[in-house]
């Protein structure tokens, strides 16, 4: 069998290099194919819940902002509803706890509490309160099901809907600012609509920068709504005007105050001058709970958040989480999956490594690649970019597998090929020999032997030497056929092996090998037997009389020894 089809590369620390080289064509080609794949992935949205989860963990992982002193929450629990005694709170209850509230002088009053039908008694009182606090914000629900606000309210002033957006795992990362409805028509969400009225006492009000991508400039800040163009979000609904909710913390950030100790006038006089005041619910009972990136919190907290997010924005220039556009996401995939393919060669360049050594070096760099990575994304999200990890992830490890598989190959190829020659080593000679014999055909061996060797060395020099060993191995190399397999088999002597050959025709193949030597031309000043380098074999054919492959090698070394004796430059078989 020739060995050219293997494409043997050097296993040494040269083959090392050249292996490397031609694995550089792969840094331009194998990033593009992987972004193309990932590219496809991400369009069926195989990395969002990931890249999600992720992203809840960057939160966890943030220091929490401490608290937020332009906001008081009003909350009440199971143990307020059992006092009560009646769910929903009658309206007169509702009545008495805003009119308390609205004594501490709060700039706004967040009720999310639907209060959508009459719960008697205190109808008229609850009416008559509602309508005489302006700065009252009431909540309504457009959808599943849908809860319309009180009929007797300013609705374009005092009307927010609550309705969240929650994505696939049933967490809420996104704030909806607001809906604009079939006729046009324009709806703030309970949240927005608080703050955008906080901030109308601080002279800011929001405006239009663009109207092609909707960013808006609201004191401070500016931001823009997601949309299929940035990263994290691509193949999510981003209907209405959608944002990431940058959380503060849990709920530790946030002042609360049970309704009971206000009703009973047990709070701090100054808890609500000049801040916005939520009133909401945190009863298991009721269900109002959401999953958060810090797991499940109350609905009203929620608001908060946003709330929260919008105003510090405006006045503090707190910045609001952005993303990145898609095209740099694509830039970024590709720089990763390049650092997978060049890590790869770039390590092994240079180094003689052992197995172990190989798979350890390996191992440390891709977890320290991998470590970089989640750490560039963290200090990213500090900065509140949010940069998705998984795609560059992905890519950087399959094109790691995707290198280190090459290397495997090559190496494997390299592994039975003689580094000087190019042709099959002793190793693999030796390996294939017995697999041939134990089929127990017809197997010929020829060893060959450069006549004066030791002479061409010192008269040319041994670099002379190396290139008439090369010139010499690919003339025997030629001269076999597939199926055949030649191989250096120590020093300056060669040997052949050929499957399924008798003792005629091995000697046929022997006398062409000498010969196309022969005509290489090579000089040979020092030669004892011609003017050229010239080649002496020996053929040997397995019989039943051999027990192992050994035997047949010890025959052909003999009849070489007789090529020798007899003049050198000739193909002797052996025979008895």
């Amino acid at each position: 069998m020739s060995f050219n089809h293997l494409n043997p590369l050097r296993f040494l620390n040269k083959g090392i290099i050249r292996t490397v080289n031609k694995l550089q064509t792969s840094i331009f080609t194998i990033p593009i194919l992987i972004v193309i794949l990932i590219c496809s992935l991400q369009i069926f949205g195989l990395f969002q819940l990931l890249e999600l989860k992720f992203l809840d963990t960057l939160f966890q992982l943030r220091t929490s902002e401490g608290l937020e002193s332009r906001i008081v929450m009003v909350t009440f629990d199971d143990r307020d509803i059992a006092r009560v005694g009646k769910w929903p709170f009658p309206d007169d209850v509702v009545a008495k706890l805003i009119a308390k509230v609205k004594v501490g002088n709060p700039r706004i009053i967040g009720l999310d509490v639907y209060r959508n039908l009459p719960v008697e008694p205190g109808f008229d009182e609850l009416k008559q309160i509602f309508q005489s606090t302006p700065n009252l914000i009431v909540a309504e629900k457009f959808v599943n099901p849908s809860v319309l606000p009180p009929p007797y309210i300013d609705y374009k002033n005092q009307v927010g809907f609550v309705d969240t957006v929650v994505d696939q795992d049933g967490t809420v990362r996104r704030g909806l600012l607001s809906i604009e409805k079939p006729n046009g028509e324009i709806i703030y969400s309970f949240s927005t609509k608080i703050a955008l009225n906080y901030l109308v006492s601080e002279d800011i009000t929001p405006q239009i920068s663009s109207d092609k991508d909707q960013t808006v400039v609201l004191g401070k800040s500016r931001f823009s709504p997601l949309s299929s163009h940035q990263t994290g979000y691509g193949s999510t609904d981003n209907g209405g005007y959608q944002i990431l909710l940058n959380y503060r913390c849990q709920t530790e950030c946030f002042q609360e105050v049970s309704m009971t100790n206000v009703l009973d006038g047990k709070y701090p006089q100054n808890l609500f001058k000049n801040r916005i005041v939520l009133i909401g619910s945190t009863a298991e009972s009721l269900r109002d709970f959401f999953f958060s990136p810090y797991g499940k919190i109350p609905g009203v907290h929620i608001h908060a958040n946003l709330i929260s997010q919008i105003i510090n924005g405006a006045i503090d220039n707190r910045p609001f989480l952005q993303t990145y556009p898609k095209w740099l996401e694509g830039i970024w995939v590709i720089l990763w999956a390049s650092i997978g393919v060049s890590g790869i060669s770039g390590f092994l360049r240079g180094s003689n490594l052992g197995k172990s050594q190989f798979i350890i070096g390996i191992l440390t760099f891709l977890v320290i690649s991998t470590l970089g990575l989640g750490l560039i994304s963290y200090s990213s999200f500090l900065f509140s970019f949010w940069l998705p990890i998984f795609p560059a992830l992905f890519s950087f490890l399959l094109s790691s597998l995707i290198s280190i598989i090459q290397l495997g190959e090559k190496f494997r190829y390299a592994s039975n090929i003689d580094e000087l020659t190019q042709i099959a080593n002793r190793r693999y000679f030796d390996r294939f020999l017995m697999k041939n014999f134990q089929t127990k055909q017809d197997l010929s061996v020829i060893i060959c032997d450069v006549d004066h060797f030791k002479l061409y060395n010192d008269s040319y020099g041994h670099q002379s030497g190396d290139t008439c060993l090369q010139q010499v191995a690919q003339a025997i190399n030629k001269s076999v056929r597939s199926g055949e397999l030649a191989g250096r088999y120590g020093g300056e002597e060669f040997a052949v092996i050929l499957p399924h050959t008798d003792y005629e025709s091995a000697l046929v193949v022997a006398e062409r090998i000498v010969t196309n030597v022969r005509n290489l031309n090579i000089p040979h000043k020092s030669s004892k037997t011609n003017n050229v380098v010239t080649l002496s074999c020996g053929v040997a054919c397995m019989t039943a009389e051999d027990s192992s492959s050994l035997d047949l090698l010890i025959k052909a070394d003999r009849a070489l020894y007789q090529a020798k004796e007899q003049g050198r430059n000739r193909v002797v078989g052996y025979s008895k």
